[in-house]
């Protein structure tokens, strides 16, 4: 082909396709970047529970549009069809994440050489290291705007600078956390956040409302990509967004070499655009899909996937909620969804051996968090009830009543190593209103999590007891087929093709033009969020791709 509609398609506007459609637009390169969701703008956001994280509308897609199915293992058939898309918009799942904003440790990087293998496992070390990304982590924490406080966390990694704005001021419930923490000897430290503590890049400072994690903030104090990147982006003329465009396949050329991209919009008329290069930046199910449907001549079973790699691996770690009730009232709904954390029983920071342990990696503990996403009242509803406790009736309500204002929550965040038989494919009989077949995810928890639930919920446990928290309940393992945004290794980075997706730069290795960035390339997941290592890869992969157009060898 020897006139294309840009030099780069990017399939999703997300965390990692926004930014790299900033960086490159700067860079003089002319993008086209597909959207599936509308365009939308922080003055459709609201304060209303309702709307956003009961009824999932304005930065979600079709609730009622089939997502995913789901099978525990190759033996089993089909038992659940998840309906509901998210990620709806500029910024993607961005747009209602919690904020959270954290580095993963240096031992994630070296999982395999740090942690080893486990039975049945698929653990290997990235083909990168931390030091390669820690410039990188910088950039977003200074373009999004991260809160925190670096030195009050002993196992915080290396970093070159602090972040660009002081922590937010913790509220009366995680005071009264943080106290019981230091007790036991933890070292408690305030999560970094992309929370405003003060007005920062043209954007106000933290209202202190709790209205993050599932809504869009309406004074625009929680950074996300959107409002960040994306906006700035969308000055430059390099940039054209196309909205309502859902990729369905990616097309290849005569050589093999990815020609363009084919989408629908709204309508459901079928588009194709062509591009030098091809990025795919969606969520982790949806680029891992997109490969799959791109079947053909050259690679029947998807785009790249001569080998069998694409889908393999796929591993999510449990965020499981424990509950306690005070005699004093806490009001855990109150401000920012970053609170405070306990750093000590993550990756490699201990050795749960010495507690009589033999599960691998580890997990952390955050309080005083709220109950659900952000905790209204209700989402509290839906909370399990302790022993004792009728789940309706004159008795329930009496408790929710008190329980609502009484009570925090200690977040339990667990570490799942990737499998070898835990995997994405096409589902054979469920299809979509577009009459494609969805993705099957074949998962389970491996036997360790359990353990390693077990022990961290043990040691929150006895954080609510210094504390004293009069009842405590909750925290059992959440179901599998309840997919996050904690997932990843369906189009894995490695040097080895034989047991990965991509490259070091999230190349893909048997179509030299073709990208994958996201959660997706990640080899496994730490303790810690995976957002912000998201938003480092891009900004990682976009240097990449810049230094190569230099040398006239991407766009060639």
């Amino acid at each position: 082909m020897t006139k294309y509609d840009a030099d780069v398609v990017i399939v999703g506007c997300g965390c990692a396709g926004g930014i790299l459609a900033r960086e490159l637009t700067d860079a003089g390169i002319h993008v086209i970047s597909l959207e599936r969701g509308p365009d939308i703008s922080s003055d459709e956001y609201a304060m209303d529970e309702l709307k956003f994280p009961i009824r999932n509308k304005v930065l979600w897609g079709p609730q009622d549009e089939p997502r995913f199915t789901w099978r525990p293992d190759d033996r089993s058939s089909t038992e659940r069809v998840i309906t509901g898309w998210n990620g709806w918009g500029p910024g993607g799942d961005h747009l209602h994440w919690g904020a959270q904003s954290w580095r993963f440790q240096p031992a994630t990087f070296k999982a395999q050489t740090v942690f080893g293998q486990v039975e049945n496992g698929a653990i290997i070390d990235w083909p990168i290291s931390y030091d390669d990304l820690e410039p990188f982590y910088q950039k977003f924490e200074e373009r999004v705007g991260i809160s925190g406080d670096h030195t009050k966390d002993p196992f915080h990694p290396p970093r070159q600078k602090p972040y660009p704005m002081p922590p937010t001021t913790p509220t009366y419930a995680t005071r009264h956390f943080v106290e019981a923490v230091k007790e036991m000897g933890y070292d408690p430290f305030p999560v970094p956040g992309a929370i405003n503590s003060v007005n920062y890049d043209g954007r106000k400072a933290c209202g202190y409302c709790g209205f993050c994690q599932s809504y869009g903030c309406t004074i625009e104090a929680k950074g996300d990509v959107g409002l960040t990147e994306i906006r700035k982006a969308r000055q430059n003329p390099n940039l054209e967004i196309r909205f309502h465009s859902r990729a369905i396949e990616v097309t290849v050329d005569q050589y093999g070499r990815a020609e363009g991209v084919k989408y629908v919009d709204k309508n459901k008329r079928i588009h194709h655009v062509t591009g030098r290069i091809v990025i795919i930046a969606a969520n982790y199910l949806e680029s891992t899909h997109l490969m799959l449907l791109s079947k053909s001549d050259q690679f029947p079973n998807g785009i790249a996937n001569n080998r069998g790699q694409v889908g393999r691996y796929f591993h999510m770690r449990d965020i499981t909620q424990l509950i306690g009730l005070f005699d004093e009232p806490m009001n855990s709904f109150i401000g920012p969804t970053p609170r405070w954390a306990v750093n000590r029983f993550a990756d490699d920071n201990f050795s749960p051996e010495e507690y009589g342990e033999d599960f691998v990696m580890g997990g952390n503990i955050t309080g005083a968090d709220q109950q659900g996403l952000a905790g209204q009242p209700i989402e509290f509803t839906d909370a399990p009830t302790p022993e004792g406790i009728p789940n309706w009736g004159q008795e329930y309500k009496d408790f929710i009543a008190r329980a609502y204002t009484h009570h925090y929550n200690s977040r339990i965040y667990l570490t799942e190593p990737p499998q070898d038989e835990k995997h994405i494919d096409l589902d054979p009989k469920v299809k979509d209103s577009y009459g494609l077949p969805v993705p099957r995810v074949t998962f389970d928890w491996h036997p360790q999590t359990s353990r390693q639930l077990a022990f961290l919920r043990q040691r929150a446990y006895e954080i609510y007891e210094k504390a004293g928290a009069l009842k405590i309940w909750g925290g059992e393992l959440g179901d599998p087929w309840v997919l996050n945004s904690h997932a990843g290794g369906t189009t894995r980075m490695g040097e080895d093709p034989s047991n990965s997706v991509v490259n070091r730069y999230c190349q893909t290795h048997e179509v030299d033009n073709l990208f994958v960035v996201g959660s997706s390339s990640f080899p496994t997941i730490g303790a810690y969020n995976p957002g912000e290592t998201v938003g480092a890869l891009a900004y990682w992969v976009a240097d990449f791709i810049k230094q190569e157009a230099k040398k006239g060898e991407v766009f060639s």
